[in-house]
């Protein structure tokens, strides 16, 4: 009886071990993330010496496809390799051949897998590594790049993938522009340029597929039209399904309201290791140099007393972090301040900083909110200007996390707010609030600071200069954006069906919409005031035009400088200085520039916001 149950038992395995049925058909293997050089199916028997290979023929975009012309059935299981055995019966076990691949020949594979084969499926490895799982996919077209914006391609060493937020792995790239107007080419695929790359971000990193990545450029270069660096961030907004326009009209709103210095963005296409992962937001990253935060570096471990004092540049952040100091601000609130540059402090280093920021607390806390000595440590302008920034965008998590202080280096300089980073969290509730009123996530020091009547006073002004010179304008910085970019958004939303904008003017409007609802709430608070130098209805506004291939500016007050953007918001000429002009309140200069939308934004003498005119060219 014994003996029955174990015949049982083994004829039972040796069932269980030849349950994969094979349909003919035709099926398909996507060779985008292995890039193998030939591919062949790989299937046969578990105990029985019948194993066969089957060459794929290759297609299109990584494509290669497989013919079954006879159905094969009761198989153990089956894999995709880059073997250089010949097509045909191999008169061993299956898995004495996948070994002798693996091992003997050291060839690449899949996974070997017993999955269920549908004709007109797609077998999609997860990844480039040796031994990869995969799944079996309906057949559909890839998302390809829309052919409206360049695309950078980036190889990871060895097709590796990019797993660390710590760690650069070695990689090239290059960006064809495909002859679009306005941007130049950067490498070839005959000869890609170096860079390392790694993951970034916490939340954008660890909750979505569509991951952002940091690079570092070999050599200095500038991309897409940007001022020359190695340093830039591939910014996915997975999580921004309002268009892409969260962070997109953050920074026009920092460089509307002239923030020091506001990091560009130029949207791009992105293609890693062969594999299309849409539209992306190629971006300067913050830090220390003469281009960006416009301030003397520190040395990490600085000993040195008169060199301490600068340039430091912090956080206040939500997280903690091994480079970071803590302040006690109130009983039930930590200030938690994350340093980047210097990235390692000496011990005389840590106690000025932590002192530092002890002392600002102490002062913003003052009872007296009569008292400006808080001022003296602070630089109130740009903090004003930075906080109509995040009102109008009602971003709640502004004073949380990723805001961005530096000073520069010097006993008397002070504590600048800004550069604006991350706004990922703006506009995601009602438009009825302050941001520091009912914050999901808490906030540090705006709530205190918002007490003081000098600095609503001046917070008044700068938004008055807003609402008056730069607002007019950003609904048509909005659709341009939107129409640029809608066409890549549409293929990222393929690529990525559970986020996206599909419908990316749409989405774009509907965004435009909320931020005009907060407008009118802030409106409604603070009302208008009136302006250091007045520049009322009454008088008369600079008129623009380009008449002849001249751009002609004149204005009834004296003109300090006259710019010129393009609709991405880059430069479209040299800066116009009136120091080269002979007269003070008109200016004319040569504009041979390309069809296009372009603004004009004339900064006229202490005038808190510029005058801004867009002028289309045919």
């Amino acid at each position: 009886m014994k003996r029955l149950f174990l015949l049982l038992s083994i004829l039972l395995v040796s069932l269980t071990m030849s349950a994969l049925d094979i349909p003919a058909g035709t099926y398909y293997f996507d060779n985008s993330r292995t890039h193998y050089s030939c591919v062949k199916f790989v299937y046969g028997q578990y105990d029985q010496p019948e194993t066969y290979v089957v060459s794929l023929t290759e297609g299109e975009n990584d494509l290669w496809t497989l013919v079954m012309e006879q159905p094969a059935m009761g198989m153990y299981r089956y894999t995709f390799a880059e073997t250089s055995l010949p097509d045909g019966r191999i008169d061993d076990t299956f898995p004495n051949v996948k070994e002798y691949i693996s091992k003997s020949l050291n060839e690449l594979r899949t996974a070997t897998t017993d999955k269920t084969m549908t004709p007109g499926y797609t077998f999609v490895p997860e990844s480039g590594d040796n031994w990869a799982q995969g799944s079996w996919q309906p057949m559909v077209s890839r998302p390809q790049p829309s052919g409206t914006l360049p695309v950078m391609y980036i190889q990871t060493e060895g097709q590796k993938a990019i797993t660390s937020k710590e760690t650069y792995i070695n990689a090239t790239y290059y960006i064809d522009a495909f002859g679009l107007s306005g941007y130049n080419s950067i490498g070839s695929k005959e000869a890609p340029l170096p860079l390392r790359i790694r993951g970034r971000g916490n939340y954008t990193w660890s909750d979505f597929d569509k991951k952002p990545y940091r690079i570092k450029l070999e050599e200095s270069k500038e991309l897409l039209g940007m001022t020359k660096s190695k340093n830039f961030a591939l910014l996915a907004h997975a999580d921004d399904r309002v268009g892409f326009m969260r962070n997109t009209i953050g920074l026009e709103l920092s460089r509307c309201l002239k923030m020091k210095w506001t990091p560009e963005q130029q949207p791009v296409e992105l293609v890693l290791n062969g594999d299309y992962i849409g539209l992306y937001f190629l971006t300067e990253t913050i830090r220390i140099d003469k281009d960006r935060v416009n301030i003397v570096p520190q040395n990490d471990d600085e000993t040195d007393p008169n060199r301490i004092t600068g340039g430091w540049l912090v956080e206040i952040d939500n997280y903690n972090d091994p480079c970071q100091i803590q302040v006690q601000e109130t009983s039930s609130r930590t200030l938690k301040l994350t340093y980047h540059s210097p990235e390692s402090l000496s011990a005389i280093q840590q106690i000025y900083l932590k002192e530092q920021w002890e002392e600002v607390v102490r002062r913003v806390y003052a009872t007296d909110k009569r008292d400006a000595e808080w001022e003296e440590m602070v630089d109130m302008d740009q903090l004003a200007r930075f906080y109509v920034v995040q009102e109008v965008m009602d971003n709640q998590e502004s004073f949380h996390g990723s805001c961005f202080i530096y000073k520069n280096q010097g006993e008397n300089e002070k504590w600048t707010f800004g550069p604006v980073w991350d706004f990922g969290n703006a506009l995601q509730r009602g438009t009825d609030k302050f941001i520091y009123e009912d914050p999901q996530f808490g906030t540090h020091l705006i709530d205190e600071i918002a007490r003081f009547p000098r600095f609503q006073e001046y917070v008044k002004q700068v938004w008055t200069a807003f609402y008056r010179f730069s607002y007019p304008t950003l609904d048509d910085y909005a659709d341009d954006y939107s129409t640029r970019i809608a066409y890549a958004a549409a293929c990222d939303a393929a690529r990525w069906p559970n986020y996206g904008n599909a419908d990316e003017q749409e989405r774009s409007r509907q965004f435009m919409d909320k931020l005009h609802r907060k407008v009118d709430w802030l409106y409604g608070q603070w009302g208008l005031v009136e302006l250091p130098v007045t520049i009322g209805r009454d008088v008369v506004q600079p008129v623009v035009r380009v008449v002849d291939g001249r751009l002609e500016v004149e204005s009834s007050v004296p003109i300090a400088a006259v710019y010129v953007y393009d609709a991405a918001g880059r430069l479209a000429m040299l800066p116009v200085s009136v120091a080269s002009h002979t007269s003070a309140d008109h200016v004319c200069v040569d504009f041979s520039n390309p069809s296009g939308i372009y603004i004009v934004e004339v900064k006229t003498a202490n005038q808190i916001a510029p005058f801004r005119k867009k002028i289309i060219i045919r």
